[in-house]
């Protein structure tokens, strides 16, 4: 959707005058009258349209095709929660987002935590805009996912394509292991079939995963995946012998 064309001539104009960005944006919401100066340089932005009128997306985008590249993640999320101070993490990120859509995820949550939302706050609005696709393989142990579950959010896990095996002589399988090989002690999840997808948040217990699982709110730490199997190699070769990789989806809502 394109930027409001009435908001960006009159933040253009106060562009004009020298103004920054922030004060562009209050003058326009009405917070900050120009001075007389500035009002002679910018005679049509004299009339504030007032905050009532417009939505933190509007202002965003506006805001970023008046400024252009000179406009930043971390000046725009700052703008955005100075003028709409009741928007949450996911809310300022969102409207960051409308703005300035390629905005990097460390970018976006630097900017996050620069507006003094909490780390927990900032991560779970990033885990929700940005899901992460990962290629786990299956001869290396635990393999950070870089998604790190709040504890507060619902994880989905998703296997969307790949083959692998833990033992090649027993051919390949997907994410649900080989029904017919029962993990043992030692391995990732005893009990589960082998060659299955496993998972674990943080120091916590693995679970299974298999084609799909969804983690509901709980536990927090770094999502990492890793195939059933004897991890030690107590029982022959181990990863050793493995051949093949998944690819895996993480996505993120919050708990409704």
């Amino acid at each position: 959707m394109p930027a409001n064309s009435v908001l960006v001539e009159r933040l253009s104009a106060y562009k004009g005058t020298g103004m920054s960005p922030s004060a562009a944006a209050a003058a326009l919401m009405g917070e900050r009258q120009p001075s007389s100066a500035e009002a002679r340089t910018a005679s049509e932005a004299l009339d504030p349209i007032g905050a009532a009128e417009i939505a933190a997306d509007d202002l965003s985008m506006a805001l970023a095709a008046a400024f252009g590249t000179a406009l930043k993640p971390a000046e725009l999320a700052s703008i955005i929660h100075t003028q709409f101070p009741k928007l949450s993490a996911l809310g300022v990120a969102q409207a960051v987002q409308a703005g300035l859509p390629n905005t990097r995820q460390a970018d976006m949550y630097n900017a996050l935590t620069g507006c003094d939302f909490s780390a927990g706050d900032a991560q779970g609005a990033v885990n929700i805009l940005y899901p992460a696709t990962v290629t786990v393989q299956s001869n290396q142990v635990w393999q950070a996912t870089g998604v790190t579950v709040t504890g507060q959010q619902l994880t989905a896990i998703i296997c969307t394509s790949g083959s692998w095996t833990a033992n090649p002589a027993t051919g390949m399988c997907g994410a649900n292991g080989n029904p017919g090989y029962t993990a043992r002690p030692g391995y990732t999840l005893p009990g589960a079939p082998e060659g299955a997808l496993i998972g674990k948040i943080g120091d916590n217990a693995p679970f299974l995963v298999g084609t799909s699982q969804n983690v509901m709110p709980g536990q927090s730490g770094m999502l990492s995946l890793c195939i059933n199997d004897d991890l030690n190699g107590q029982y022959g070769a181990g990863l050793g012998d493995n051949v093949g990789s998944l690819v895996v989806t993480i996505t993120t809502q919050a708990p409704v």
